[in-house]
């Protein structure tokens, strides 16, 4: 009997230490300081090139990651260096990431909540070489949720309308629709643009857009074109 509950207890610690060890398992809350942090982001480097846990687990947890930096600060140029690594690794083993960019979400962008991604429609594109990194992402669900998550992201974002597509518009409404017939004249009313920049601008190094269409389809485009 003594031997049976002395197994049970050896093993019931080892289960606790695995389990505590997992870095699966983390609790991203717990997470109250940078050094912390850093050694938190270097495991899981480390254990996604080891194949110790799965791609798709080391994103949640990086995403968890970055997060909890912004949370804590944006000044620490080494995580930012390690996060940068980590998404090397990704682009390197083709790992395509449905998610917003680091970069982004340091501009303050944000994903909709309640509203379904469409992974056909969005696109992931990332040139280390020439420092391009795009990443579009398309949703959809409800026109009205659509422009109210759109709203509230732009917001967050400090985006704001389009003049160019303000004018596109007008321009619509009054029946000259010539350098527009690329757009749905019909349902242009009820499109919405929210960006950083101009439709036409082309010197900025960080492009943010955030559009809904008349079809409540939601899309956020994150560009990043020099580093």
């Amino acid at each position: 009997m003594k031997k049976y509950l002395l197994v049970v207890i050896v093993f019931s610690l080892v289960f606790l230490w695995c389990k505590r060890n997992d870095i699966t398992q983390l609790d991203i809350n717990t997470i109250v300081d940078i050094p912390t942090l850093q050694i938190t982001i270097t495991q899981v480097s480390e254990e996604m090139n080891e194949w110790k846990i799965t791609l798709e687990q080391a994103q949640l947890l990086v995403e968890q990651l970055q997060q909890k930096y912004i949370d804590l600060t944006d000044k620490d140029i080494n995580i930012e260096t390690t996060f940068d690594n980590i998404q090397k690794s990704f682009d390197e083993k083709l790992f395509v990431m449905y998610k917003l960019p680091f970069w982004a979400k340091k501009l303050w962008m944000i994903e909709p909540q309640g509203m379904e991604l469409n992974k056909t429609l969005s696109t992931y594109v990332a040139m280390n070489d020439s420092w391009y990194f795009s990443v579009v992402l398309v949703y959809t669900w409800d026109y009205t949720i659509a422009l109210q998550q759109a709203k509230l992201i732009a917001e967050k974002a400090q985006l704001h309308v389009s003049k160019d597509f303000a004018k596109a518009q007008l321009l619509a409404n009054v029946g000259n629709t010539n350098y527009i017939s690329w757009l749905d004249i019909a349902g242009l009313s009820k499109w919405i643009i929210y960006l950083n920049h101009e439709l036409l601008e082309t010197n900025i190094d960080n492009l943010l857009l955030v559009s809904v269409d008349s079809n409540g389809v939601l899309t956020l485009e994150t560009t990043k074109y020099r580093n």
